[in-house]
């Protein structure tokens, strides 16, 4: 037999003071379960004698992130914010013309699938070759908070990459202007006053630590305080250390095909979440498929500076 009570009655019962809107949400968090499987609607009915538990844990992936592609790492999602792991190889996002496969219409598709109103909305980007964490929002309130930090750099963002050869010093500051070209190629302007503001690229600035190396490849920890297109693979490249696997910006060999991905992962991602204010901090190792570079001969690590 089952009882006419919904999810909705419910939580009503439960939680008398709580808005409808704070309800529903609960339920987008995937927070409301019942045998064991998370509600997807509050008009979901509730068998009779059986009663729906309550999680308080927000950070679940919940149950519509579970059904993303293999390929996509879901790490953290609620109402309002959503990181995941990029693999190599798939598009971010692109026009509206573009057959090929991105992340965003992946991740709206499967939110599409119980709710037409859920979308994602992308915040930056990665290349495609690259992989490592991806910020997006929920809804359009914290697309505009999350840009604003973006925008002013109160976010943390931190890659890890292999090089060709050892950068010296071991440690410090790159300052460049970059400028894309009509072929969507980047290229470092020269620093002359001179040269039109239009003509002149805009300011690209990282930091970065180099953590080991094994004289031919090294492995480096760099922070971005600019958000340019290709911004730390172009950077390498000008000071003569280009990204192993850049078939763009790195050596005939990458061109040639003659190495694997791309080694360029982003590895911690910090910002604060734009309705509760908390400071929330992220984390993704190096994949494999970049450490075996850095394995292939022995390392000489590299102490702090």
């Amino acid at each position: 037999m089952i009882d006419e009570r919904t999810i909705l009655d419910f939580l009503r019962r439960k939680y008398p003071q709580a808005k409808t809107t704070t309800l529903r949400r609960m339920v987008q968090e995937a927070r409301v379960f019942l045998n064991g499987k998370p509600v997807r609607s509050l008009k979901q009915g509730v068998p009779d004698g059986i009663t729906p538990q309550i999680h308080n844990n927000r950070a679940g992936t919940g149950a519509d992130l579970a059904r993303l592609d293999d390929a996509v790492r879901p790490i953290y999602a609620d109402s309002d914010v959503l990181v995941v792991v990029k693999p190599a190889g798939l598009l971010t996002a692109t026009h509206a013309e573009e057959k090929r496969p991105t992340l965003l219409a992946g991740v709206n598709r499967v939110l599409g699938r119980d709710n037409q109103k859920l979308k994602a909305h992308l915040v930056h980007r990665l290349d495609r070759d690259a992989s490592g964490l991806l910020v997006l929002a929920r809804g359009v309130r914290a697309l505009a908070d999350l840009k604003r930090q973006f925008r002013t750099h109160s976010i943390t963002r931190e890659y890890e990459l292999v090089v060709h050869g050892t950068p010296k010093p071991p440690a410090g500051r790159l300052e460049h202007r970059l400028l894309e070209t009509e072929s969507g190629m980047v290229r470092v302007c020269p620093n002359n006053p001179a040269i039109p503001s239009a003509a002149a690229g805009k300011p690209a600035i990282l930091d970065y630590q180099l953590l080991q190396s094994n004289g031919a490849m090294s492995l480096i920890r760099c922070r971005l305080h600019t958000g340019r297109k290709h911004q730390i693979r172009v950077q390498f490249a000008a000071i003569g250390h280009p990204v192993v696997g850049d078939v763009f910006y790195g050596t005939p060999a990458a061109r040639r095909g003659g190495e694997s991905r791309l080694c360029l992962h982003a590895v911690h991602v910090q910002f604060t979440h734009p309705r509760t204010g908390k400071t929330l901090d992220f984390q993704s190792p190096l994949p494999q498929t970049i450490m075996r570079w850095v394995q292939t001969a022995p390392v000489r690590k590299v102490k702090n500076v």
